[in-house]
């Protein structure tokens, strides 16, 4: 027997924890099941590894599958054969073997939301609220479209900003490693043949290879400490205090901050019409869409605004608190409060700043790809004319 320390969730949202005493992990999933809720962590007392229950999916699976099993059920198959086919024609391992043990649970006579929700890791909060909305409707297939749309806009976005940043990155690692290369090879044959030529070295050139010799010395160091210092900036962000730190960052950094904030605006207002518009509560939608702002600093506003909301305050009002969206957003949620057309206004907000995420992105690589080259410039610059200016001096003495 084990005892566990557990976080568990229902289907509602509610979060539950405490310890018990089991046979196995899957013992306390079966437990907690039978209660009503599914398992979200996991941890053995007395050792130090949290046992995290599944694996995230990829965003591009994810969104193949939503948009597959509404066309397989618009097709007319049910809910439970749709599942099979997919199960059939899945080539990710570990998503076939969640799937199959979906398919099991409604076999049972579970709910498909109900069994969703038993793996967090995979299907989001949001996902599931929503497949709850569309069983209770009778909807399934266009929620499940919806969805499909929804995470292919994430997945685009995602995609581009990667494809943004790509160019940068491989320029930054070329450069590093010709100036590496420049500083520990070719720097310090020079300097040995200025030294015999018994040239007087100007203080740039001196300062140059000094660096250059330090370099040729200690380079395995340097490449440890590099690695070592990348690595544990890594760690620290996945840890509580260091994405919050860094998520605190995003949004205030020059530049990219501004660009961070568009992102976060436009899944807001996406999320909030998807959820308004299927019928959900704007209290629940408030708890789910904290959950997919994918930035720690905006998520706890969110609380604290989801609080206020449920208090009876206005919506308008306590978003515009959070002093985190664009004015304009605040104008559209005002004016959609008091017409009662909130998700059609966030719909269009959110139209508007997809369109704005992008033009901000090619504007942001605009600025970002000339102030690398010149900085690169410069550096190489500067080892070029440490080595020329002796040269000159030399020839210079021989005419």
């Amino acid at each position: 027997m084990a005892i566990y320390k557990y976080v568990a969730k229902n289907i509602s949202g509610e979060e539950i924890s405490g310890i018990e005493t089991v046979g196995s992990l899957e013992e306390l999933k079966g437990t907690l099941g039978n209660k009503g809720y599914f398992l979200v962590s996991a941890k053995e007392e007395g050792k130090s590894v949290t046992i995290s229950i599944g694996k995230k999916m990829k965003l591009r699976d994810f969104t193949l599958f939503c948009r597959q099993y509404a066309v397989i059920l618009t097709s007319g198959l049910t809910v439970l054969d749709g599942l099979n086919l997919i199960v059939q024609q899945t080539t990710n391992k570990y998503f076939k073997q969640v799937l199959s043990e979906v398919y099991e649970k409604i076999l049972k006579g579970n709910a498909l939301a109900v069994s969703f929700a038993e793996h967090p890791d995979v299907f989001p909060e949001f996902f599931v609220d929503m497949i709850q909305v569309g069983e209770a409707t009778g909807r399934l297939d266009s929620v499940l479209m919806e969805l499909a749309e929804y995470y292919e806009r994430e997945f685009k976005m995602t995609s581009k900003v990667k494809k943004a940043v790509t160019y940068p990155i491989i320029v930054v690692v070329v450069a590093l490693l010709v100036i590496t290369l420049l500083m520990v090879v070719v720097l310090p044959s020079f300097n040995k043949i200025l030294v015999d030529m018994g040239a007087t070295l100007p203080p740039l050139t001196v300062g140059v290879m000094a660096i250059s010799t330090f370099m040729q010395k200690n380079i395995l160091i340097i490449l440890v400490v590099a690695i070592a210092i990348i690595f544990g900036i890594r760690y620290y962000i996945n840890t509580e205090g260091g994405r919050v730190k860094f998520d605190n960052l995003k949004l205030k950094a020059p530049i990219f901050g501004s660009f961070f904030l568009k992102v976060v605006t436009a899944r807001f207002s996406r999320s909030m019409s998807i959820l308004l518009s299927s019928g959900i509560p704007i209290t629940r939608a408030m708890e789910i869409i904290t959950e997919v702002m994918g930035n720690k600093i905006v998520e706890e506003k969110f609380r604290k605004c989801s609080s206020e909301i449920q208090e009876g305050k206005s919506i308008a009002t306590s978003i515009e608190k959070m002093a985190v969206f664009p004015p304009m957003l605040n104008q559209m949620i005002y004016v959609g409060e008091n017409t009662g057309e909130m998700d059609s206004m966030l719909g269009k907000t959110a139209d508007f700043f997809d369109d704005d995420v992008e033009i901000a992105l090619e504007q942001m690589i605009a600025l970002i790809e000339p102030a690398l080259i010149i900085s690169l410039a410069v550096i190489v610059g500067t080892i070029i004319l440490a080595v020329m200016l002796p040269m000159l001096s030399i020839m210079e003495s021989i005419a």
